[in-house]
């Protein structure tokens, strides 16, 4: 086989392996950002329910019977501590929580083989198509 054959197939391959190895990269690319898409989302219904559980904290407070006859009126909650109450006490703490957790695992879970057998393909095509352009001199 002459210089230029090899060449050709040097250059060949290391298109092929280029082409490969970015595929498995964009594939790590477009879930990681498919899962911050979703933590995204998360959050902000976490954020929507938030402000629903201070909206229901500003209405006035009512009251219940009272054993003994007539009614008791209930504590109304400061405006200053609602905010505070909210993010500590209420439903949107616990659906940021998850939120976290599920972005976290649901990153754990991108292949990491599958990642580095990608940048391995990039680099090993990279190397393959200097060794074709020189043995085309």
């Amino acid at each position: 086989m002459t210089a230029t054959t090899w060449a050709s197939i040097l250059n060949t391959a290391a298109l092929v392996l280029q082409l490969v190895g970015a595929a498995l990269v964009a594939l790590d690319v477009k879930q990681s950002q498919d899962n911050t898409t979703h933590f995204k989302e998360a959050l902000d219904h976490a954020d929507e329910t938030r402000r629903n559980h201070i909206a229901d904290l500003d209405r006035p407070p009512g009251s219940i019977a009272s054993p003994f006859g007539g009614s008791i009126r209930l504590p109304q909650i400061a405006q200053s501590a609602r905010g505070q109450l909210a993010d500590q006490l209420g439903p949107s703490a616990m659906e940021e929580r998850k939120a976290l957790t599920a972005f976290v695992r649901a990153q754990y879970e991108v292949s990491k083989p599958r990642r580095w057998i990608g940048v391995v393909l990039l680099v090993v095509g990279i190397a393959a198509g200097y060794a074709g352009n020189m043995i085309a001199l």
